[in-house]
């Protein structure tokens, strides 16, 4: 008889998933030779303190499933390519909270969301672009886009989420499709992605085995 694996599943939660996302950055990071895209580390959790807080100026308690990601990583900036996950402080303000909000606020983007049916007053900001109009937006509490997520570019709706850690792992995917085309147009060889089965990370120098007459001398 196998045994259940339900237990295994269950360990399984964001520094996983987080962990998960950094390593297939850093195969991005490796493979992009001419410097196309900046990378930067997830930030450290948030405290239950500063997700009540950030709740308190919203108004309502976030998605669970954000909130959770939040507790586990207070933001991550350059997330995938320029595309920043809010901290709690920029789901509230800040340079690129402003930035993008102007944008939002504009008559014909809200008609042009409404169009495809994204009404814009029930919806609040998770994750933006600095560099380009692409914005997430996640369903607020008590409307009937409660806790999904909207990627929303160029005047379109591009793609809709059931949850922020169902936006989250598609955006794993699109790295790891970014990695591979970036190791294409490099020149480097194929290999299997981070969460593939049989991958393997790459060593590096520091990390290969010391013979004990380098042991000796380290």
């Amino acid at each position: 008889m196998v045994e259940s694996n339900d237990t295994d599943k269950a360990q399984v939660g964001w520094p996983e998933y987080i962990g998960l996302g950094w390593l297939i950055n850093q195969e991005r990071m490796e493979a992009d030779l001419k410097h196309l895209w900046e990378y930067s580390l997830p930030k450290v959790r948030a405290s239950e303190e500063e997700v009540v807080q950030a709740e308190k100026q919203l108004g309502f308690r976030l998605p669970e499933s954000y909130r959770s990601f939040l507790l586990a990583a207070n933001g991550w900036p350059n997330f995938t390519q320029n595309v920043t996950i809010f901290s709690t402080r920029d789901l509230v303000g800040g340079p690129l909270y402003d930035s993008v909000r102007i944008l939002l606020d504009l008559p014909e983007c809200v008609e042009a969301m409404a169009m495809d049916g994204v009404i814009a007053e029930e919806h609040f900001l998770v994750a933006a672009s600095e560099l380009e109009d692409t914005v997430f937006l996640m369903g607020k509490p008590g409307t009937t886009s409660e806790g999904k997520v909207v990627w929303y570019a160029d005047g379109q709706v591009i793609d809709r989420y059931d949850d922020f850690h169902d936006f989250y792992m598609a955006m794993l995917e699109y790295n790891k499709n970014d990695a591979r085309e970036l190791r294409e147009e490099n020149g480097l060889p194929p290999r299997l992605m981070p969460g593939e089965k049989g991958y393997r990370p790459p060593r590096f120098e520091d990390d290969e085995p010391k013979t004990d007459a380098q042991a000796r001398e380290a």
